[in-house]
């Protein structure tokens, strides 16, 4: 009874082992460089050109009030020491609030520009992704590595992009 189970064990053993070789040597593994493939998408462009003007716009009032508040301080600086404790304290507490204004302001322009960013590469990420999928499925990968984030340790298998592009009519 013993050798019975033993053999059946042994050949469970080998019936896995060789459905898991089997497995291996039909698996496909593919790289991409996700970075590359986006950056050669047209739309890439016009989100950029978008974020500048936005940027741009945001960068014209940062400099105005940065002028602005240069010029209270020059002022301060010139008239300090002839102004009553009342108005210098006043001038001081100007020159601060603007300072604070201006901090906040950039930080808010920093996430706008964050934001706007992400909802219009959104898009165009996920047109990238869904490619990448359906190039997989159709040529029968079984893994497509991201090379452009660096944690890919090895490099075997084939590289995708021109499929994903061709896929994508680029």
């Amino acid at each position: 009874m013993k050798q019975i189970v033993s053999f059946g064990l042994m050949m469970a053993a080998l019936l896995f082992s060789v459905q898991t070789e089997a497995q291996v040597k039909e698996s496909r593994f593919g790289h991409i460089d996700t970075q590359a493939l986006l950056e050669s998408m047209p739309e890439r462009n016009n989100i950029q050109t978008e974020i500048e003007s936005a940027a741009g716009e945001y960068e014209q009032e940062i400099l105005r009030m940065q002028g602005d508040l240069e010029g209270k301080v020059a002022e301060y600086q010139q008239k300090a020491e002839s102004w009553p404790v009342a108005i210098r304290s006043q001038k001081e507490q100007e020159i601060t609030q603007d300072q604070q204004g201006l901090e906040q302001f950039y930080a808010t322009v920093q996430q706008e520009l964050g934001l706007l960013e992400q909802s219009l590469l959104e898009p165009m990420i996920e047109r990238a992704r869904k490619a990448i999928e359906e190039v997989g499925t159709e040529e029968g990968f079984t893994y497509i590595f991201d090379t452009s984030t660096g944690s890919t340790v090895y490099n075997g298998g084939e590289d995708v992009l021109a499929l994903v592009k061709a896929k994508l009519g680029l």
